[in-house]
């Protein structure tokens, strides 16, 4: 595999070095290459893949920088929801399934991806068990909302999330941070830039976090082992002329976390808990986890997760031409989660899923110039992606074999002789291919057209083998064997069309129609459960569409005053909604369809030089309109039973209708040094998690912020005391429904510390 994946990478970078030996142009600014100018204070995107001012830009952006995103409490990808009205990231389990105005999975499976998509230094980001990491060098991070299946693929069907870290410099920057606050939260990182030569540059970076549980263990006592997390990235810049440039990249990212799994019943409905209540079970003695933060489970939960990665991007410049860039690339995840089902600390159906996979990436695009009013960009796609369950198995003994008990099995879950096992060893590959191009035309100077589309076309191969027995006669990992039925190919052109209107260059006025597009899936869960019987295994999910129509406008007033408005309408289509019946049942199914319309404003004003403020927001009004035949699970006593209900006109799960944040940001300086106040306020007007809406968050508002001194004795220093979550309101971080309860954990509460900062 080493070997496969090396050559691979070389046959990337000698791919670059074909366009990097043609001839470079004497050297111009990025302002020449694009006919546009930057001043002090404007926002430079690239959601277009070129660089441009994000007023400028036809697409509803959030755009955070670096600094502000460390002074908005933003530690991890977890935390960007606090900074983009309309992006919400709740945890399906233990994986991140981030969703922009309603648009999101509700669950996830081997081989599967989110339908937003997440690049992080230019590369997708196709597993979901690398999405939360630490983010000690970041640079800038842009949300685009609406569909954004032209340039950023299939998996973009509610937007894209484009994360950029510190590139290595040809002057010497740094930054280093170490921050310690209660429950034992202590955390280091930084990173350092720099030149080797007049061609050579570097960035390295790192991070390194603790923290002590939040969640209270009723049955041991004391609390969940908490946060342990890290990362690191090396990176190396040649530059050997102004016009052309080759970056390497590695990566390492660790996230572990008990607290995710450290779940409770949700208003006490869990088998367990009522087997205990009307005595099935006997559990004198045994305290029931009632209130947040606190967990009963029989197994000590975790979830550990690990990737790391590798990539190469060239990118040669062309005088009056445009810009080449490549994107070659290797990811390598593995994740374990280690959970209790139920909730309760009745041995009843405990969880180990360990899901190793890898992606090889190859991108090719061209940006071009203004050729004489016409702009061009066109890229072509590749993607090799398998995942598996290596197992995925449940411990269902009690039930079977031996009298139920509640005493706690012992860390880290392992299944004991006579234990009765259900689960499967799965194997998902995927091939992609996607081209896609987008041309504008300047109509007049002040009005321009534009018009795109993508054609995706990806084959899949699914592998399958169920496990049910008793241990040792049942092997927890047998080898998955193909689906009887072959490979299936999922394709879709997806268009854009966009009309701008710049009357001046403080102003932007447009209207735009595009489509998203999720591929379909295969249940791999369902394959050869019944062989040789293939008719008998459910079709494969049909891909999801979204067609988008928006009309926003973009401006500034009097040098102060960034507004930003966006109105929309989306037809939601062929909806994929994940059904978890454990152990082997659980499916994917189509909704018939959903409606989306809502609106968003982003406001910053800049009141004095010393004086700034942020407000923004998004409304939705979401709903299935039409999904008849929706597998709900409702209470029955003894957990959930699981029925068939018409759920059109429910609101779509994961879908607030009101999210607002804002910051205010104050700094004042004085002859000792600069003084700083920070406070980032957030609202949402409640959110459901299930079809049915019958699990919900209630409203909740939170406030971060943070109290700074920079002192001037020590240029570069800051001295920070901050705050997050200090409202304490006790705000689900993950919730789980399925037939043997309905169990959650919580994000967590106050929190409050100091820190030491240092840059360069």
């Amino acid at each position: 595999m080493r070997k496969t994946v090396i050559a691979k990478l070389a046959a990337g970078t000698c791919l670059f070095g074909l366009v990097i030996a043609q001839p470079a142009y004497a050297a111009d600014d990025e302002q020449a290459q694009t006919g546009t100018s930057f001043n002090e204070g404007d926002i430079v995107v690239t959601a277009q893949r070129r660089e441009e001012r994000q007023r400028d830009v036809p697409i509803s952006i959030t755009a955070v920088t670096g600094d502000t995103l460390a002074k908005s409490g933003v530690v991890s990808t977890l935390d960007l929801a606090k900074i983009a009205p309309g992006l919400q990231l709740p945890l399906y389990g233990a994986f991140v399934l981030p969703s922009i105005r309603g648009i999101s999975a509700n669950a996830t499976a081997v081989g599967d991806s989110p339908n937003v998509a997440v690049y992080v230094d230019g590369v997708y980001q196709s597993s979901v068990s690398a999405l939360n990491t630490e983010m000690p060098d970041t640079e800038m991070v842009q949300v685009l909302k609406g569909p954004q299946g032209t340039l950023y693929g299939q998996n973009a069907a509610g937007g894209a999330i484009i994360i950029d870290t510190v590139a290595p410099s040809f002057e010497w920057k740094g930054k280093f941070t170490a921050s310690y606050g209660n429950r034992n939260d202590h955390a280091v990182s930084g990173f350092v830039a720099g030149p080797i030569s007049d061609t050579l540059a570097f960035e390295l970076s790192g991070a390194y976090h603790r923290r002590d549980g939040f969640n209270h263990d009723l049955l041991r006592g004391g609390y969940d082992r908490g946060l342990r997390a890290g990362s690191g990235r090396a990176k190396l810049l040649w530059q050997p002329s102004d016009r052309a440039s080759l970056q390497l990249t590695a990566f390492y990212n660790e996230h572990n976390d008990t607290g995710v799994y450290s779940n409770a019943p949700l208003g006490g409905n869990s088998l367990g808990n009522a087997m205990c209540l009307f005595g099935v079970v006997d559990c004198t003695g045994v305290p029931l986890a009632t209130k947040p933060y606190t967990y009963s489970t029989n197994t000590l939960a975790d979830t550990r997760a690990r990737s790391y990665g590798f990539s190469a991007r060239g990118k040669i410049e062309f005088d009056d031409i445009g810009t080449i860039s490549t994107v070659t690339a290797y990811n390598n995840t593995y994740a374990v989660d280690l959970s209790d089902s139920d909730g309760s600390p009745v041995n009843l159906v405990d969880f180990t899923i360990k899901i190793p996979g890898h992606d090889f990436i190859q991108e090719l695009n061209f940006a071009s110039t203004n050729l004489g009013g016409i702009t061009l960009s066109a890229g072509l796609f590749y993607m090799n992606k398998v995942e598996r369950y290596a197992p995925y198995w449940s411990n269902l003994s009690p039930g079977f074999l031996a009298p139920f008990t509640a005493l706690p099995s012992v860390y880290p879950n392992a299944p004991a002789p006579g234990s009765f096992l259900s689960g499967q060893t799965s194997r998902y590959d995927k091939k992609s291919y996607a081209a896609y191009f987008e041309v504008s035309y300047d109509l007049t100077s002040k009005l321009t057209l534009s018009a795109g589309g993508r054609y995706a076309y990806e084959k899949v191969q699914a592998f399958n083998t169920p496990t049910f027995g008793i241990l040792p006669l049942a092997a927890p990992n047998p080898l998955p064997l193909a689906d009887p039925r072959g490979s299936y190919t999922f394709k879709k052109f997806t268009p854009k069309a966009v009309i701008r209107y710049r009357p001046d260059d403080d102003n932007t006025l447009y209207a735009s129609f595009s489509q998203g597009f999720k591929s379909g899936y295969v249940n791999t869960n369902q394959i050869n459960a019944c062989a040789p019987l293939p008719t008998c295994i459910p079709a494969p999910v049909k891909p999801e569409t979204v067609d988008a129509f928006e009309v926003g406008y973009k401006g500034r007033i009097a040098n102060a005053l960034d507004v930003n408005l966006a109105a929309f309408h989306y037809n939601y289509k062929d909806i994929q909604v994940f059904t978890f019946t454990p152990p082997a049942a659980s499916t994917f199914k189509n909704a018939a369809a959903g409606r989306i319309n809502g609106f968003e404003f982003d406001l910053s004003w800049r009141a004095t030089s010393e004086l700034s403020f942020k407000f923004g927001g998004t409304y939705l009004d979401a709903k299935y309109t039409k999904f008849p035949n929706a597998d709900v699970f409702l209470p029955s006593g003894f957990g959930n039973t699981e029925t068939i209900q018409d759920v059109s006109g429910k609101r779509l799960m994961r879908t607030p209708e009101w999210a607002l944040n804002g910051s205010i940001n104050y700094r004042h300086e004085t002859s000792v040094g600069a003084f700083g106040l920070f406070a980032s306020p957030s609202f949402v007007s409640g959110i459901c998690f299930d079809t049915n809406n019958r699990i919900c968050q209630s409203a909740y508002a939170q406030l971060d912020g943070e109290l700074s001194f920079e002192p001037s004795a020590i240029p570069g220093a800051r001295i920070v005391i901050w705050g997050r979550n200090l409202t304490d309101k006790a705000i689900y971080q993950s919730v789980l429904e399925s037939a043997v309860g309905d169990s959650g954990s919580y994000a967590q509460p106050r929190s409050y510390g100091a820190r030491l900062e240092y840059q360069f």
